[in-house]
Parts: structure tokens; C-alpha cells; sequence
């Protein structure tokens, strides 16, 4: 087929979301750079920490040029990366590559909320690893295409991998509160693991906020497994949040407006908060993708991954507020001052084994977040996969880190 000619056999992408919001902030960062120039001139512009020796350099030969010849470069080298930029999106946008279907048999569902056997041709006593994702995100970034799939590379290994799919809130799970995700959604998905799987050890995990959300339920049905997993999870929801999250998060009066006009938090406001926590990223990674070849599994990888970030689910309206009020408020879990059926969620009564991933490089859960999980817990044990939040458990070396390091965890405990 001509490249030229659009196939509109395949679904429309709309991505990044928000898009506006992409664009913007790539044309004011360049219009920043540009404005920042006479400052620097003058030796006076604040270079952050990390950049002190190099910024010496780059300020000497600054000095050299002609200002007009420094405008005009500025100008020309920030109208070059703002085009790699769009044509990267225009790329995405075109390319060929859909997640293929996968089989994955539904075992138990509530609601909107499913329960998906990811390998259904486990022996009787093999272990079995539940696995509880983010409510803000699909379930299948640990499925995310053949080669890439956490939940395969476990299968592989002998585990009998559960993945508790939210998929969107439905009428039922409109007027749901973190309660009732916990108590009516992860405790009743463990029972139904327990009863089914018996035979072989029954482990619980989340990730990201389905680890935060998994705590209490843990604790509440210890006695029923072998051990918890927390894959950058977080608990201290003041430590290492940034000034622009923080800034965001603080606006009570907008979000009020949001909740009461929407009855929930849509996507692509969710968007703008990840994009608050690296306001560059997506200048930096379509300008790369803009430079790939699109039949390499390189750029495969990245549109299936980017159709993974823009395929969001909106936050319902009591979660919301409770998320923005008690855990990035009040800092109810770390404080000790959470509640779920009445009582406290203490991680110190959590004494089975625990595994906790910290990922070296996590923008999204800052590392002393999720290491506060770990340090309230009495028999946990801290790994640091080298990556990022999403890196872990999508990268090419995820296999040989994360996947590996919880693969051995579950075979061993």
C-alpha cells in the first residue's frame, strides 16, 4: 500500500494525550531557551547542580559568538527539534503496528473487573502469583505484546500468573471509594485464587498504585499466602513529589470543579499530571522516534508502549478525592492514619515475606516513596531494578531484571 494513502481499517490514535498540551510545551521550552539567552550572556543564568561543569563550557563559548549569531542558532536548532517532534507524532500516528489479541481465559469477574488466567496450562501445585494493577492504567503493560509480556516470562518459568484487569468503571464501580476496590474487588479475587488454586502457593502483587492498594488486602489475608510483592509502589506520598505535581495536586478548588462537572478524573487530566513529573519528555522521545527505522523492533516497541500510555482509564470521583486528600494531602498511609474496614493499615502487621522494587531511575514514584513501604514492613527485602517506573517491566532488560529477580522470588519462597 502507499505510505502516502491513510488505512482506515485501522483505529484512529490521538496520541500523546493531551496532545495540545505536548505541543505546547515544546514550543515554550524553545521560546524559554531563547529568552534565557541574554541572561546567560551575562553570566548569570542559574544552571542546575548537575549541569555546573558542563554549563562552564557551554557558557565560554557562548560568549564567543555574535548575539544575533546565537538568536539565530537558538532559533533554528529549537524549530528543528519542535519539527522532529511532530513528525515523530505524525509516525506514530501512521504506524502499521496493533497489540494482537491475546487469550487469556476469564477465571472470575465483579463488575467491570475480571480476573484473567495467564497461564491456564499450569500444573495443579504450581505457584500461583496474583496480580493487582493500577487503577489509572491497563492492565496490560505486563502483557504488553509477544517478547514483552512480564506475565509470559512467568508462565515460561512455571508460574501461574492472575492479572486482576480493571478495564473502565462501569455503573457499579461509579460510586466506588478505595474500600470497595479493596474489599469487593482484590479480597474476593484472592478467595477465589485460594479456593481454585490450593494446590500450589499463592502469591499477591501489585503495581504502582495496585501495590499501594494490595497492602491492606495483604494484610487482611495473610494467612491465605505465601508472600506480598510491591513493584514501585508508593507510600510515602510527600517524599521526592516534584514542585509542578505538588503545584498541580494543591489545587483543590480546580479539581473540585473537574469532579463535579465529570463525576470523575478523565484522562486526559491524569495525562497532565504524569506530564507535570518531565514536562520534556515527550519533545525528547518523539523528536528520537522521529529518527527510527518503523519496521524495527525498536519503534515497534515504542508505539506499542505509547498506545499503552494513551489508553488510560478515568479515576471515579470518591477515589479521586480520596487520593488527593488523604494520600497526597494528609499522607494517611505513611502517617499511619489509613483506614480500610475500620482499621489502621499498618504495614508492620504484614510479617510474611515481601519483595519491594525500587526502580534506580522512577520519575512517576519517587524512590524514597516506595522504599518507606519497605522500611515499615519486618521481613521485606528491597531490590532496584536498573530502569524506570514503566522501564522495569517493559525494557529489554527487564527479562534479565525484574522478570528474573520475581520469577526466582516466587519459585523460592
Amino acid at each position: 500500500m502507499d505510505k502516502d494513502v491513510e488505512d482506515t481499517s485501522l483505529p484512529v490514535r490521538v496520541g500523546p494525550r493531551p496532545l495540545a498540551l505536548h505541543l505546547g510545551l515544546a514550543t515554550t521550552t524553545v521560546a524559554g531557551s531563547l529568552a534565557a539567552l541574554p541572561i546567560q550572556k551575562e553570566g548569570e543564568f542559574p544552571w542546575t547542580v548537575p549541569l555546573d561543569g558542563e554549563a562552564v563550557d557551554v557558557a565560554e563559548k557562548i560568549k564567543a559568538l555574535a548575539p544575533a549569531d546565537m538568536l539565530q542558532a537558538l532559533s533554528l536548532k529549537g524549530g528543528e527539534m519542535v519539527q522532529e517532534m511532530i513528525d515523530g507524532i505524525h509516525l506514530y500516528h501512521q504506524h502499521s503496528y496493533r497489540r494482537p489479541a491475546r487469550e487469556r481465559p476469564t477465571l472470575w469477574s465483579a463488575g467491570t473487573t475480571s480476573l484473567l488466567d495467564c497461564n491456564p496450562e499450569a500444573s495443579d501445585t504450581a505457584p500461583t502469583l496474583l496480580i493487582v494493577p493500577s487503577l489509572v492504567n491497563r492492565s496490560y503493560v505486563l502483557d504488553l505484546m509477544p517478547g514483552r509480556s512480564l506475565v509470559d516470562f512467568l508462565a515460561e518459568q512455571g508460574i501461574r500468573p492472575l492479572l486482576l484487569d480493571w478495564d473502565k468503571p462501569g455503573k457499579i464501580e461509579k460510586d466506588f471509594n478505595l474500600e470497595n476496590y479493596i474489599q469487593e474487588r482484590i479480597s474476593p479475587a484472592i478467595d477465589f485464587a485460594t479456593n481454585h488454586f490450593a494446590k500450589g502457593d499463592l502469591h499477591l502483587a501489585g503495581y504502582c498504585m495496585g501495590g499501594t492498594l494490595a497492602v491492606p488486602a495483604a494484610i487482611q489475608k495473610q494467612e491465605l499466602i505465601s508472600s506480598f510483592v510491591a513493584l514501585a509502589s508508593p507510600w510515602n506520598f510527600h517524599a521526592g513529589l516534584s514542585a509542578q505535581a505538588k503545584m498541580l495536586l494543591e489545587q483543590e478548588a480546580l479539581w473540585a470543579t473537574v469532579l463535579e462537572g465529570f463525576g470523575e478524573l478523565p484522562v486526559d487530566l491524569l495525562q497532565t499530571l504524569f506530564t507535570s513529573l518531565d514536562p520534556n519528555l515527550g519533545l525528547r522521545k518523539f523528536s528520537a522516534f522521529s529518527k527510527m527505522k518503523m519496521e524495527t523492533d525498536r519503534a515497534i516497541e515504542f508505539v506499542a508502549l505509547e498506545d499503552w500510555l494513551n489508553d488510560g482509564i478515568p479515576l471515579v470521583k470518591k477515589v479521586t478525592e480520596e487520593c488527593f486528600h488523604d494520600w497526597y494531602g494528609n499522607n494517611d498511609p505513611y502517617r499511619g492514619h489509613w483506614r480500610i474496614g475500620g482499621e489502621i493499615v499498618d504495614c508492620q502487621k504484614l510479617t510474611i515475606p515481601a519483595l519491594i522494587a525500587v526502580p534506580k531511575a522512577d520519575k512517576i514514584v519517587p524512590r524514597p516513596s516506595a522504599l518507606a513501604m519497605a522500611e515499615k514492613m519486618p521481613n521485606a527485602k528491597i531490590i532496584t531494578p536498573p530502569s524506570g517506573h514503566i522501564g522495569m517491566i517493559t525494557s529489554s532488560r527487564a527479562k534479565s531484571g525484574l522478570w528474573q529477580e520475581l520469577s526466582d522470588w516466587i519459585l523460592s519462597c
